[in-house]
């Protein structure tokens, strides 16, 4: 499906609309999990700002499920990612709503070369910017899959209450 040698490769409806509305009522439920995060981008030293902070729910890591819902997500996710030999991580991320959008800092998912994958659960005017300029507009099913190891950066949302995603890492 995803040729390592292409930069940002596009799907738009990726899942089957049952699986799509499935996935969407896991993550977009007052009874999925979150978790405070201070700040965005690692190298980012600006905890503390009011918008620049997420939420997140950690799926899989350290070759470890870390959630009641990774079963569900990975039966859905990993058939389709034809050139998998390896999950590094899975994680759902919440973005709040600001007055403003911003855009946070660049960072790279991992130092080393890896497909990552985000996949967008809900349309909103929230983004994520790559390295070049390319900017991938949050429009529910869609997934992009790039070398997580180039700089990217994520965004708020304006348009929306929240903007959610999946983050997929593998090998």
């Amino acid at each position: 499906m995803f040729g390592r040698n292409q930069k940002v490769e596009v799907v738009d409806n990726f899942l089957p609309l049952n699986e799509f509305y499935n996935i969407r009522s896991i993550i977009v439920s007052p009874d999925f999990p979150w978790h405070y995060q201070g700040r965005v981008a690692v190298e980012d030293m600006t905890e503390g700002q009011p918008w620049n902070w997420y939420q997140t729910h950690m799926l899989y890591v350290d070759n470890h499920a870390r959630s009641e819902h990774y079963n569900k997500i990975a039966e859905i996710f990993l058939p389709q990612f034809k050139d998998l030999k390896a999950l590094i991580r899975i994680k759902a991320n919440f973005y709040p709503n600001t007055e403003t959008l911003r855009e946070h800092l660049p960072h790279t998912d991992y130092e080393f070369k890896h497909t990552a994958a985000i996949f967008s659960v809900n349309t909103c005017d929230g983004f994520t910017r790559m390295e070049d300029g390319t900017k991938i507009d949050s429009v529910e099913n869609r997934i992009f899959f790039f070398d997580g190891s180039t700089l990217h950066n994520s965004s708020t949302a304006t348009t929306s209450s929240a903007r959610w995603n999946i983050n997929f890492n593998f090998l």
